[in-house]
């Protein structure tokens, strides 16, 4: 009794000029084997639902044409990857591989140009990007540890928090590489000044910072989002900054921000306090 081939039915177009040369023989032969109608060709005009292009990447000059014309695109990887798989081809527009099927990621603090690209990226890729904070997300992408959801997703959701630089490299490399190098720094987007502090302690915190991804200021200014310092009661008689910019600095309540659990600036054996300027 003969089996139905997963990709029987699918009229597949393999040009030779929008597919690495290397990748040809292979593509040609999974399609084949696997039971698709292959053309070897471009055709624009094809953009039925079981009609399917393959073409190398979206900077491919034919893409944005192909695009445009309501056609089915995939990448060489995802054609390898689905008749591995043994799994029909998607049907969503641009498929470039497999590599987040399955993967729920949430972006936050970008703008909304921003979010279109990373949403392009992560769905071309075969992953859902979530509009709202839910339990089940994967992977969360932040542009810094200031972003809405930076918090929530490291207090609560305690799955990888990781740059967007991420996201490219599983892009580069097809897979979801591993996350450890790509994890969100504790000062990533902060602009820390500090005050009342000795010359050599001060070079020290300078070091801190920058190695865990903040911005250092000699001077505390309106772009400062944080002041280090060693006496309170000190501080709040500081002059304010040159620009004119009030502060607030209160004993209690929320505006005591420690980034993190046994953070960084703890390691360092100087115990201050880092505060939030209003």
């Amino acid at each position: 009794m003969m089996t139905t081939k997963v990709f029987n039915g699918a009229n597949v177009f393999v040009s030779r000029n929008l597919v690495p040369p290397e990748q040809f023989d292979a593509l040609h032969d999974a399609l084949k084997l696997n039971g698709a109608q292959v053309l070897l060709c471009c055709d624009p005009s094809r953009n039925a639902p079981t009609d399917y292009h393959v073409i190398s990447s979206p900077q491919h000059e034919k893409f944005g044409d192909l695009q445009a014309k309501g056609c089915n695109l995939i990448g060489p990887q995802c054609v390898l990857s689905c008749a591995k798989e043994q799994r029909p081809l998607p049907q969503q527009g641009f498929t470039c591989c497999l590599a987040m099927d399955g993967v729920k990621i949430l972006a936050s603090g970008f703008e909304m140009d921003e979010k279109v690209e990373i949403g392009k990226l992560v769905i071309a890729m075969g992953g859902v990007l979530q509009t709202k904070a839910s339990l089940d997300v994967s992977f969360v992408i932040v542009k810094n540890v200031l972003a809405a959801k930076y918090k929530w997703a490291y207090n609560i959701l305690k799955k990888p928090i990781v740059t967007i630089n991420w996201l490219h490299q599983c892009w580069k490399e097809h897979r979801l590489v591993p996350q450890e190098s790509f994890k969100i720094l504790p000062f990533s987007g902060l602009t820390i000044s500090v005050t009342r502090i000795p010359a050599d302690e001060r070079r020290d915190m300078e070091k801190i910072i920058l190695q865990n991804g903040g911005k250092y200021s000699p001077e505390l200014t309106r772009k400062c989002s944080h002041l280090i310092f060693n006496k309170f009661q000190k501080v709040t008689n500081s002059r304010l900054p040159k620009d004119g910019v009030a502060y607030t600095l209160l004993p209690k309540g929320g505006l005591n921000n420690l980034l993190q659990d046994e953070h960084v600036l703890m390691r360092s054996r100087i115990l201050f306090s880092l505060v939030r300027i209003l």
